[in-house]
């Protein structure tokens, strides 16, 4: 018997989960060709996010297989099998739920995006300062969570089943996982913007800054050369890498 919300609520719809996108997409060709203008700021900003976090994840990918320019520096020497690639094939769930989840959020409260200025300076202390002291903390903990036997077991196993990690490793796991880690994650983002200090940067530069390191720390390519580490050991607790 499968656990509950461990599958996610689209998995049957196969290609067409991205119809899912569609109200998004509605409600910025309703405002362009009804009132002439991209004035619903949010659910646009909402869909150029997802186009990069999508693309960025899609680079790793490439530069990972590019071996020409990684064989030497691959930590797991073993290729990917296609039971790996069926099993990280959706992936871009976790997108797709947390643009469900901020599209939702607009109608809730209000739209922070829209509101928020190109850029703050007081908004990059903030939300860095957010997600050192409380998101980063606050994700480490329900990540170790996962880790407990009966959570392990039905839920987290996945995510350390593949062989070799690869970018789209990091990001497949189960909808409960996903659904505990997105308010962790946009908890930032929030915090600082209800505080008067988001910017779209900010906002824009987080989300993909976070994917970024997570990509890195999946991408069986060691990037960050181990001479630096010995040079400055406390750098690991700053930053983490495939090794």
């Amino acid at each position: 018997m499968v656990a509950p919300l461990s599958a996610w609520p689209w998995e049957n719809f196969g290609i067409y989960k991205y119809l899912l996108y569609g109200p998004l997409l509605a409600k910025v060709l309703y405002t362009r060709i009804l009132e002439g203008s991209f004035k619903d700021d949010w659910c646009l900003h909402i869909l150029i996010i997802c186009v990069a976090r999508s693309s960025l994840h899609q680079l790793w990918s490439t530069y990972v297989n590019m071996l020409f320019l990684t064989r030497n520096r691959r930590i797991n020497q073993h290729g990917y099998d296609f039971k790996q690639i069926d099993k990280e094939w959706d992936w871009d769930n976790f997108i797709l739920l947390q643009a469900l989840i901020a599209s939702m959020a607009c109608y809730i409260g209000p739209p922070f995006i829209e509101n928020a200025p190109l850029w703050n300076a007081k908004g990059f202390i903030t939300i860095l300062s957010l997600h050192v002291g409380i998101s980063e903390p606050l994700y480490y903990w329900v990540h170790r969570c996962f880790h407990k036997s009966y959570l392990f077991n039905q839920y987290h196993s996945i995510h350390h089943s593949s062989p070799v990690l690869h970018p789209f490793t990091g990001a497949t796991a189960t909808f409960l996982e996903h659904l505990a880690l997105t308010p962790v994650i946009g908890l930032p983002i929030i915090g600082s913007c209800m505080m008067g200090n988001g910017s779209r940067i900010t906002i824009y530069g987080y989300l993909l800054v976070f994917d970024f390191l997570r990509c890195l720390g999946h991408c069986n390519v060691e990037v960050v050369p181990h001479q630096l580490f010995e040079t400055l050991p406390s750098l690991r607790y700053l930053l983490y890498t495939p090794t």
